[in-house]
């Protein structure tokens, strides 16, 4: 059974928007920076996949790409920590706006379900071309809101450093 992505990030959205502004106290710092580095993690693991995706064909290309699949979903789970932590900031609330109403995260999991599905029937220039855009809307639109939810948390730790999404090597 699949779940539309976009209905589960809508119900996300507007159960963080309903929460009462003193939310934030409920999430300890170590729960923040658990969320923030399990997200990291997951962005890394996607983003090590399109920077393989040039070299991998067949099943090794799907295989990948599930695994890349897997990491982008896991993804909401460590987002929602933060948006809950920080629901009233509103640097979180225009990366949101970034990541789920304009639909960014979205055409990154169906690319990726995409690759999974369809990669090893597709030509050496569908690949290419799936890539490309893929990358366009990562790297230029999904990371630096990542990078948005990394830098509020990162000030909230206050441990001297902020964190950036790992990005593919051809971004």
């Amino acid at each position: 059974m699949q779940f539309s992505l976009a209905l589960v990030l809508t119900s996300v959205l507007s159960f963080t928007q309903a929460l009462p502004s003193g939310i934030a106290a409920r999430a300890s710092n170590q729960q923040i920076a658990d969320a923030q580095n399990s997200w990291r993690a997951d962005t890394s693991t996607v983003s090590q996949f399109l920077s393989a995706v040039p070299t991998l064909r067949g099943t090794k290309l799907t295989s990948a790409a599930q695994v890349a699949l897997d990491a982008e979903i896991d993804e909401l789970t460590h987002k929602k920590v933060l948006d809950v932590a920080f629901a009233s900031d509103s640097r979180i609330v225009s990366a949101n706006d970034v990541l789920v109403n304009q639909g960014t995260f979205q055409s990154v999991v169906d690319a990726l379900r995409d690759f999974a599905d369809n990669g090893a029937s597709k030509s050496e220039a569908e690949i290419n071309t799936l890539l490309r855009n893929t990358n366009s809307v990562r790297c230029g639109k999904v990371l630096p809101a990542i990078d948005m939810y990394f830098r509020v948390a990162g000030e909230k730790l206050n441990n001297g450093g902020f964190l950036l999404a790992t990005r593919p090597t051809n971004c």
